[in-house]
């Protein structure tokens, strides 16, 4: 069991690497940046295999989230095809790549969130905040324009982890143990 939870861990990591350049992509941001070059040196050999890499949907680059759900779904074909004690449908398969894809895309949210509260409290660690700001922004806008920032406390970052959590909650009662296996 400690093995097939490692190779879930592995599996949803690079997920999150993937979707993480799409966001970047999407965010338009500053690609000279620690971690937009890290992430696009990481991503960068698998990408240029695509021929829609630099295509966007209403502003959003699909290539890395396209990648991530073609990965959760060859994971799980393998899993299903190497332990197929059960008969599984093809519906589940499609459910849980569909499942995995979203709670990957909810880590990296969450992340993104808890490092850019973390670094905005440090001086020295102002470009990393600057940097994962501009990421996170898109989704975080709304929010603040309902709750603006009262001076140097931005408590739109709460209040996006807060509706995280209530997802993750909703999503779990709907799901139960398909989800949390994920």
């Amino acid at each position: 069991m400690q093995l097939g939870n490692f190779i879930i861990l592995a599996v949803e990591i690079v997920m999150v690497v993937f979707q993480l350049r799409s966001l970047i992509q999407s965010s338009h941001a500053d690609y000279s940046g620690v971690i937009s070059q890290t992430v696009y040196k990481m991503t960068d050999p698998v990408m240029k295999l695509l021929p829609f890499r630099n295509r966007h949907f209403h502003g959003v680059f699909y290539a890395g989230f396209l990648l991530s759900l073609i990965l959760a779904a060859v994971f799980w074909l393998i899993v299903i095809g190497i332990f197929s004690l059960v008969n599984v449908g093809f519906s589940w398969i499609i459910l849980l790549t569909l499942l995995m894809t979203v709670k990957c895309f909810g880590y990296l949210i969450m992340i993104l969130l808890f490092v850019q509260a973390l670094t905005s409290w440090l001086p020295s660690t102002r470009t990393y905040s600057m940097e994962i700001y501009r990421i996170t922004y898109p989704l975080v806008a709304p929010i603040q324009k309902i709750i603006p920032p009262i001076g140097m406390i931005d408590l739109s970052l709460m209040v996006a982890l807060l509706v995280l959590y209530f997802i993750n909650s909703l999503f779990y009662s709907w799901f139960n143990i398909a989800w949390a296996i994920l």
